[in-house]
């Protein structure tokens, strides 16, 4: 493990304060748990458009944040286990949502794929399956 990186049980931490964060509407904070050199590739717009965006930088994630409230109402995710696998951390559990207009509902199985610099998240990688991460980590065929 690198010398920049305490350990797994600071990122399960970082991870988790994200997802509070998340879960609350708490932009500012959702930020603070990421490095300034950071990307993210979220579950959406890939399940509704077949398309990966990176989002990088700060700046980027807050605009797929900005994306994801301008269509959902809620977008709140049920974290049910860590595991880390070598330098990244793979989280299992639910994502629950709510069209803003659509009313449409959304009750999923998520999983994400992360890695760490000095204790912030520096990328990570989101699915709407429940085993895709497991898969991206090698833990699955």
């Amino acid at each position: 493990m690198s010398q920049e990186n305490v350990g797994s049980p600071a990122w399960i931490e970082t991870a988790r304060r994200a997802i509070d964060a998340w879960n609350r509407g708490d932009l500012d904070a959702f930020l603070g748990e990421w490095h300034p050199d950071c990307e993210w590739r979220p579950a959406f717009p890939r399940s509704l458009e077949g398309v990966g965006t990176v989002y990088r930088g700060r700046e980027g994630i807050a605009r797929a944040w900005r994306g994801v409230r301008a269509v959902w109402e809620e977008y709140r995710l049920v974290p049910e286990d860590t595991q880390v696998v070598g330098e990244r951390l793979v989280v299992i559990g639910r994502v629950f949502a709510r069209g803003k207009e659509s009313g449409l509902q959304l009750d999923s199985g998520w999983s994400g794929l992360a890695s760490f610099r000095e204790n912030l998240t520096a990328s990570a990688w989101d699915w709407l399956d429940r085993d895709e991460a497991l898969r991206a980590a090698g833990l699955s065929e």
